[in-house]
């Protein structure tokens, strides 16, 4: 599967990309900077220079793209984590970030979309799959996240072929036939 990775070099992404690779998908991924990109090439991914922000842009560089995963985030240093003002630049690449990608997928024909989430977010829901039509917990600290997830529901409902939620603290994998993905495929990251 040729897969379109943004947030390639980043906490989990930097996971993500290697796992991609070794499955034999091949991956280009977003780079902000020449280091990053120099990471990307080295792991054997393609990388790119676009602005997440860019909905054209994204939509030149993501056709002929069968999927994308979008692992983009801007978590403040722990040092700065109780501030509410450290979490603007990761509130607009959740909230207007995730619309440019998910516009851009459509915009490009590609037909799955991965969207990166928290699982705070869902309602204990023991051993039972937490999927899109579950209603998310809102509260403000988590209106960004909610935003990401809003987008990506809006790519589903405007024709995108599946969608997922990648769950950081229950690792999941590609899974052509459910709309949400499957324990145990990336068990790599942490």
């Amino acid at each position: 599967m040729k897969v379109f990775v943004t947030g390639g070099t980043g906490a989990i992404g930097g996971h993500v990309v290697p796992i991609l690779i070794a499955q034999g998908h091949a991956v280009t991924a977003l780079a902000r900077t020449p280091e990053k990109a120099a990471v990307l090439t080295r792991q054997g991914a393609k990388a790119v220079t676009v602005s997440l922000f860019d909905r054209p842009a994204l939509a030149a560089v993501l056709t002929g793209h069968e999927a994308i995963t979008n692992l983009a985030s801007a978590i403040p240093s722990t040092t700065q984590f109780m501030r509410a003002k450290a979490w603007r630049n990761n509130d607009r690449v959740r909230a207007e970030g995730s619309a440019a990608v998910a516009g851009a997928a459509l915009d490009a024909g590609v037909g799955l979309l991965i969207q990166e989430s928290v699982s705070m977010l869902y309602p204990d829901r023991g051993s039972t799959w937490i999927d899109e039509h579950v209603p998310v917990d809102s509260f403000p600290i988590a209106r960004a996240n909610i935003a990401a997830e809003t987008n990506a529901n809006r790519f589903t409902e405007a024709g995108g072929d599946r969608m997922g939620a990648a769950l950081p603290q229950r690792p999941r994998g590609l899974d052509r036939d459910r709309s949400v993905l499957k324990p145990g495929r990336l068990t790599a990251i942490p």
